[in-house]
């Protein structure tokens, strides 16, 4: 085997593990701030909440 048809797979290679990379800690990443999103189906928006309401609200002191 070439020493370019070797160097192909290897750039092949580290492409595949850095693209892998990126994208578990992006779900990762994902998954930590779900909670965190007020748009998350885990926290469904009510039109029954008052919206004077700050109950709910995060702090931002």
């Amino acid at each position: 085997m070439s020493q370019t048809a070797i160097f192909s797979v290897g750039i092949g290679v580290f492409a595949l593990t850095v693209w892998g990379s990126v994208m578990a800690g992006g779900i990762w990443l994902g998954r930590i701030a779900e909670p965190d999103d007020a748009r998350s189906p885990q926290r469904p928006a009510t039109g029954e909440r008052d919206p004077d309401d700050i109950s709910g609200a995060p702090d931002l002191n």
